[in-house]
């Protein structure tokens, strides 16, 4: 058996790499309780293998399980949402069945005992808190929290598949690469961001079928101020839709409308372009020469990219923010 923890910033790297069933079982049973995995054949090689990153409201792995098996698992308390890169899997959780193979992808919803068989699998998970989602929701389509739900294991369309698929694929590569974007708060609320928003448009949900009542009346300029005022105070933390309305004590989907009635942007719009000015006066202060960087610049500000940094930089400044840098 390989195990090796590692803990830097906010996230927790874990390798584990076992022959030993048992050892397996007794490993990822600490992360999904109640979980038992069965082999098909005792007499049969066993190799099971697993690298993850969490950073707290997600968990990225890489999964490999080079035999035939069962799985038995307990309700799961997060969303688990699955990208297969080879092998064979069925999925069941008490009211649908959903089998997938090499670039399939599956949603393993909370609060339903699961069966899984697979065969060879080598495989991208990953974990969300179902509240995160949930808040999500709440902010894009105004949906009351008790009813948003998932309605199905399955995308909605293969074309959204293969989205999630790149998009766990990304994830993964994001989270369990270089430390040191990592170390920004806002790259991690970012990778939430992008998780939870990716899930929405992929897999079936109450909130695209729901019909959402639009606010009676529009709201005064006074919770936008509040909003704004808000933001600017705290446009260096990760601070999500529903934090910025609670400030501006009115609901996320009121403030969505009143953003646009009084400045014709969102407040997610209006906190990115905050950051991107922020970005700008720490470039204009930088010092290449003392090894200040346009990535670190662009992670601390809640980048996941630097080639996204610069398209908005120079679609608000004009030149790129390396010009800048070295100017």
């Amino acid at each position: 058996m390989h195990r090796n923890t590692e803990t830097a910033n906010s996230a927790t790297r874990h390798r584990f790499a076992t022959h030993e069933v048992a050892q397996a079982n007794d490993v990822i049973s600490q992360r999904c309780a109640g979980l038992e995995l069965r082999p098909r054949r005792v007499d049969a090689p066993f190799l099971y293998r697993e690298e993850s990153i969490d950073v707290g409201q997600i968990l990225a792995s890489r999964v490999q399980c080079g035999m035939e098996f069962e799985m038995h698992l307990e309700p799961l308390r997060d969303l688990m949402l699955v990208a297969m890169v080879r092998g064979r899997a069925e999925v069941r959780d008490g009211r649908e069945e959903a089998q997938t193979g090499p670039g399939g992808v599956v949603l393993q919803r909370t609060g339903r005992p699961l069966f899984n068989m697979g065969r060879h699998l080598d495989l991208y998970s990953i974990s969300l808190d179902p509240h995160t989602v949930t808040e999500a929701a709440v902010e894009r389509t105004g949906i009351a929290p008790a009813d948003f739900r998932f309605e199905a294991m399955t995308p909605v369309t293969s074309e959204m598949g293969q989205f999630w698929y790149d998009t766990a694929t990304h994830l993964y590569g994001l989270l369990s690469g270089p430390p040191e974007p990592l170390r920004s708060p806002l790259v991690i609320r970012s990778a939430i961001d992008l998780a939870a928003s990716a899930a929405l448009a992929c897999f079936p949900n109450s909130a695209m079928t729901i019909s959402h009542r639009p606010d009676a009346s529009p709201l005064p300029a006074g919770p936008v101020r509040r909003a704004m005022s808000f933001i600017e105070t705290h446009a260096g933390e990760a601070i999500t839709t529903t934090q910025i309305a609670d400030a501006a004590r009115v609901t996320p989907r009121a403030l969505q409308a009143a953003f646009r009635r009084h400045l014709g942007t969102t407040p997610r719009a209006y906190l990115r372009r905050t950051r991107i000015d922020r970005a700008h006066q720490d470039l204009l202060a930088a010092d290449p020469a003392q090894g200040d960087t346009m990535a670190a610049t662009a992670h601390r500000w809640g980048y996941l990219h630097t080639d996204r940094f610069t398209a908005d930089y120079r679609a608000e400044y004009g030149r790129s923010p390396s010009d800048t840098l070295h100017s």
